[in-house]
């Protein structure tokens, strides 16, 4: 795998991110989640992560808390298409856990995802708990998923 600095997001960074989006649709995202991302990314997270590779963002992912910080969950990740497979998500992933562990409050990890990345997550411990077909739009699932800390 390249290099891969991870750093917090920035306002400057929302381009990028849209972008980096916008290049996953319709594969792992519907057109229609696009205006609720960028929502999102315009509440400046302050737990939410990009990935730089050659001073280009090719990943962004971060993580919520809810429950008084007792549940964290995994929101808005994902990789350059070019840059998959390459262990980014993996990185992006480990970086978001230790995020996680580092506040030491939460029991669980939750994620809503789709059919295509739950193996992904899988991997790494993550359990199905439920999954809505066609959940976030035509031919993507929403897959529910957990993983006890």
């Amino acid at each position: 795998m390249a290099t891969a600095q991870p750093r917090p997001f920035t306002s400057h960074d929302k381009q990028a991110c849209l972008a980096l989006f916008d290049a996953n649709v319709p594969r792992y995202f519907d057109a229609a989640e696009r205006e609720e991302f960028d929502a999102f990314l315009t509440s400046k997270p302050h737990d939410y992560l990009v990935l730089e590779n050659g001073g280009r963002i090719i990943a962004c992912g971060g993580v919520t808390w809810h429950q008084n910080d007792t549940v964290a969950g995994l929101a808005w990740g994902m990789v350059a298409p070019e840059h998959q497979g390459a262990g980014f998500g993996r990185y992006l992933l480990e970086a978001r856990l230790e995020l996680i562990r580092a506040r030491g409050a939460a029991s669980r990890v939750v994620l809503s995802t789709s059919q295509h990345t739950a193996g992904f997550y899988a991997r790494f411990g993550f359990q199905v708990t439920s999954t809505t077909p066609d959940g976030f739009g035509p031919g993507l699932d929403e897959v529910e998923m957990k993983l006890p800390l």
